[in-house]
């Protein structure tokens, strides 16, 4: 669950945001570092002088999930108040993002990032800085968007100079231009405007005048035009987001802790070191076939269809018989399971003898369904098409509905580990036991998830490897009976809507705990049967990590996106032909400048994600450089490498060594730097881990291991951050292979501690 905090515990940290203006060619972006605790009404107001804003008319902020934040009394729409919310509960950590869009008209789209967060330092100045940024903003408030202001850049560019009128009155002279366009393009002139210009200190001195709004610490509520309180959105109902359907019928998270399942997500994520693998989805169109063909969810929309402005119900809420029976028919319900409803005399006949919507199972599994999802909206004694109800013509709006009901079964049942009812559920052993217990189902969807199209996983070795450190007996015994009742359950659900296929023979499920209990017998529980995703199951599973903050890579999906998330995504690509097409796409999209001054933007920072990163940014350098006709990409890296900007320097003047142009004035360590770098993500994974590292095989030139034994008397001085505490897992790490080494790696690991 979120934690609050006290505004005294939020104001000592700082959080660094990437703030682009989405759309501009070339980009245009500022790095502001603010404290953490503002409302995202202040970080408005910061962004309005960041880029030359007038506040002259109506924003909004929304998040991953969908949410939105503004001034609740400027839109009609419902929203959470910008004065209640908090950019460190928002935007929690660092990868986190949200949209920032100005002017409804122009729809001036802006892309945060959160880039780091870090405490504040001693006697820190509370205060928004701009501590970088590309290319200057003209006044461009009413100019269209980012592409009536492309245009005007280009004129400017092209030295088109606009042709005023001298208007005569009342014997004053005065120059009118017809049109604001015409208005600004000779202010550029008038100003001497250079778009490639940007002065990060002179921002900070125009932000200074910035008065920032600390937030009282409480969620906000959301709130209509007239302020009034409305319950929280789908976003508190629970981690995917939207209502959803569990299995037996039962209604939608409202609890509270659901808010927490994404955090739990991120911290399973932290504690397995799970990396998910760059995969392949189809287009929008071919998915919303999928979402079509899925004969429950399709029949719970037609049903909100058929509602439409009303239906009469029930005093226990269900449809009357008789409309009921219109529902089978005329939103096609039978469909659902046509072998056994497809005869249209044998339905009718069987539909006649049923007096009670309850007891249609044709009606309700989609009515359970449409309730759930608000496809259908119930008001007094009738019931209405919803507002949650998808144009079914719609492809994008069916996905985002069909992903809702699927993310919020996956996640529910997946992660959450079955418990006994009863009073043996009361017992201390079995309770320690299912709260404790890892969620291997849900791990066993992330394997299906990294599976190469068309592969299977076998679900018994899977769930039984996960099992492997507990002992023979009875409790692996139960916790084997839960797992099987536990898989059938998300399977089961999945393949309802269409998220997954099983194949195989499975054990009898419904009640394995008392099959255990009473036979005394719990082999031969777990599934011996396969599974796997399908595409849109896949779909699916991504947006809910990707709400989460968890990176879930497409290939082919990265030429819009900045170098960070490209070389944070690249190692996650299985094929290296995927890889150097992603990175061959990303650089079609930008000039060769851009390009090599994006990528080494990107390697800043000295945490082991950062090394990650850094990694990365030869493969992408190498091909910049192979495009590079000019040279420029040279340049950009020369000065890079002399800079002193830890990680960037470092990066362009490896470079430069690998092409054998090194920079001149280049630090002396940078070699022991670099290595030490390239260590500290896999140190921080573990010693196997970076066994693996230093003993694979060369891409060219010598291997890890090799560079460390020819440098190891000299890693101490190499000045990074991390260098004693990589030293020693290198030192761990190289002992089995050679003990000799390992003993020099100890030896500057001791340097280290004694330098400082």
């Amino acid at each position: 669950m979120t934690v609050q905090r006290s505004s005294a515990e939020r104001q000592l940290s700082f959080h660094q945001l990437k703030v682009g203006l989405e759309g501009m060619k070339p980009p245009v972006w500022r790095r502001l570092v603010v404290p953490s605790d503002i409302t995202l009404g202040s970080l408005h107001d910061v962004i309005q002088e960041a880029f030359g804003w007038q506040d002259a008319h109506l924003h909004a902020f929304e998040d991953r999930l969908g949410g939105r934040y503004a001034p609740p009394e400027d839109l009609d729409v419902l929203v959470f108040d910008e004065e209640e919310a908090v950019l460190t509960e928002v935007l929690p950590r660092a990868g986190d993002r949200m949209d920032y869009t100005y002017d409804f008209g122009d729809d001036w789209l802006h892309r945060i990032t959160v880039e780091g967060v870090r405490p504040a330092g001693e006697d820190e100045w509370e205060r928004p800085v701009c501590t970088g940024g590309r290319r200057a903003m003209p006044p461009a408030e009413d100019l269209g968007g980012v592409w009536g202001l492309a245009g005007l850049l280009e004129r400017y560019a092209d030295g088109e100079r606009p042709s005023p009128t001298v208007v005569r009155d009342g014997g004053e002279e005065r120059v009118e231009y017809e049109s604001l366009h015409e208005e600004v393009l000779a202010g550029l002139y008038e100003g001497g405007f250079d778009p490639a210009a940007f002065d990060p200190a002179e921002l900070t001195r125009g932000l200074a005048q910035v008065a920032l709004r600390r937030a009282t610490g409480t969620r906000p509520e959301r709130r209509g035009k007239q302020g009034e309180r409305q319950a929280p959105p789908a976003r508190c109902r629970c981690g995917c987001g939207e209502l959803h359907l569990l299995p037996g019928g039962a209604g939608p998270l409202i609890d509270g802790d659901a808010m927490g399942q994404e955090e739990l997500l991120a911290d399973l994520f932290d504690a397995v070191g799970v990396r998910l693998p760059a995969v392949r989805l189809p287009g929008e169109a071919e998915l919303a076939r999928g979402v079509r063909e899925v004969p429950a969810f399709m029949a719970a929309v037609r049903l909100g269809d058929w509602c439409g402005s009303g239906r009469e119900l029930t005093p226990k809420g269900l449809l009357r018989p008789k409309l009921a029976r219109q529902a089978v028919e005329e939103a096609d319900l039978w469909r659902i399971d046509p072998k056994g409803w497809g005869d249209p005399k044998g339905r009718a006949t069987r539909l006649a003898k049923v007096r009670s919507a309850g007891d249609m199972e044709l009606v309700d599994l989609p009515w359970v369904w449409a309730l759930n999802c608000g496809f259908v909206e119930v008001e007094g004694n009738r019931a209405h098409a919803g507002e949650e109800l998808p144009d079914k013509d719609d492809d994008a709006a069916l996905l985002a509905a069909w992903q809702g009901a699927v993310a919020g079964a996956a996640a529910e049942l997946a992660l959450t580990f079955p418990t006994v009812d009863g009073p043996l559920g009361e017992l201390m052993p079995l309770r320690e036991l299912t709260e404790e217990a890892p969620p291997l189902v849900f791990l066993m969807l992330l394997a299906a998830y990294g599976l190469p199209d068309g592969e299977w996983l076998d679900v018994a070795d899977f769930l039984t490897d996960g099992l492997s450190g507990l002992p023979e007996g009875p409790v692996r015994q139960l916790v084997s009976a839960l797992l099987a009742n536990q898989y059938h359950d998300t399977a089961g659900t999945l393949e309802l809507l269409g998220a997954a296929e099983r194949d195989g023979d499975e054990p009898p499920w419904d009640d394995a705990v008392f099959t255990l209990l009473f036979d005394g017998d719990g082999q031969g529980m777990l599934s011996a049967g396969r599974f796997r995703l399908t595409a849109l199951g896949r779909f699916g599973l991504r947006a809910l990590l990707v709400k989460a903050g968890i990176p879930a890579p497409v290939v082919g999906s990265f030429a819009r996106s900045d170098a960070r998330e490209l070389l944070a995504a690249l190692p996650s690509y299985s094929s290296e032909t995927d890889a150097a097409a992603e990175v061959a796409g990303w650089l079609a999209a930008r000039s060769v400048v851009d390009a090599a001054v994006q990528v080494v933007d990107a390697c800043d920072g000295t945490e082991p994600a950062d090394a990650l990163r850094r990694l990365q940014a030869p493969r992408v350098l190498a091909a910049v450089l192979e495009a590079d006709r000019t040279g420029r990409a040279k340049t950009v890296l020369r000065k890079a490498a002399v800079s002193q900007v830890t990680g960037c320097a470092h990066v362009a003047a490896s470079m430069l060594r690998r092409i054998g142009e090194p920079a001149e004035g280049e630090a002396a360590w940078g070699l022991e730097w670099v290595l030490v770098d390239g260590a500290l993500p896999f140190a921080a994974v573990g010693e196997q881990a970076l066994r693996e590292r230093l003993l694979a095989g060369p891409g060219d030139g010598k291997s890890p291991l090799d560079q460390l034994a020819d440098r190891a008397d000299d890693l101490w001085r190499a000045g990074h951050p991390h260098t004693g505490e990589v030293l020693g897992s290198l030192a761990d790490a190289v002992k089995p292979l050679d003990k000799a080494l390992a003993k020099r790696l100890r030896k500057a690991a001791f340097k280290v501690g004694s330098a400082k």
